[in-house]
């Protein structure tokens, strides 16, 4: 059973949700002592500097830096803190890229109150968490990774082709040039079996990649 000494920290640019959330997290969970909130990753790191949090609640869209980094500083200043990321994002390679980095949990805010006390209940008990609307997804995406052969680029490439972006869009989004692009959606072609752009599309909707 949780102890009733743990401190909070939620930092998101949403003033709304965060008071909403805030008071969710008051109501639902008891264990929580203390809930800090705030608008900005600055702000977040100035309030750290000054106080011990036991669990991190972060959108990781908050604009006003890198949440990415931020989470990967945390994580090398604390191993015991819980990170818990909330977000409107539901893209497979979000979600793992931010398991990888050190996140304990990935919440999304359409979640109930009784999904974030699971949530809350299974990072301290040692668990990673993922919301259920997003868990069967990112299996079908890692299931279709390991199948398919493609590599980390490629399914990059497959993700933003099927989202409908030009080859040109793609290569400046990725920082590559339009000539590895079309040599990306070339291979992804022959490893998949298909031979055309609307396949891709079809292909990715079908396995919910995105």
């Amino acid at each position: 059973m949780m102890q009733s000494s743990y401190k909070v920290l939620v930092v998101d640019s949403h003033r709304m949700f965060t008071e909403g959330f805030c008071e969710l997290l008051k109501k639902k969970i008891s264990a929580f002592s203390l809930i800090d909130s705030c608008y900005s990753i600055r702000t977040a790191r100035q309030k750290m500097e000054h106080q011990h949090y036991d669990y991190l609640f972060l959108d990781i869209a908050t604009s006003d830096s890198d949440s990415r980094e931020f989470i990967a500083e945390c994580r090398k200043q604390s191993k015991s803190l819980i990170i818990i990321a909330i977000s409107n994002l539901s893209d497979c390679f979000d979600i793992r890229e931010m398991l990888g980095i050190g996140i304990n949990a990935y919440l999304s805010k359409s979640a109930g109150s009784h999904e974030l006390q699971t949530a809350v209940e299974r990072t301290w008990a040692g668990e990673k968490y993922i919301s259920v609307e997003l868990a069967a997804k990112l299996a079908t995406s890692i299931y279709v990774k390991d199948n398919s052969n493609l590599t980390k680029k490629e399914m990059e490439v497959l993700r933003l082709v099927a989202k409908g972006l030009s080859i040109s869009e793609a290569a400046d989004l990725m920082h590559l040039s339009q000539h590895t692009i079309i040599g990306h959606r070339r291979n992804i072609m022959q490893k998949l079996g298909v031979h055309s752009a609307t396949a891709i599309v079809k292909y990715a909707y079908e396995n919910k990649l995105f």
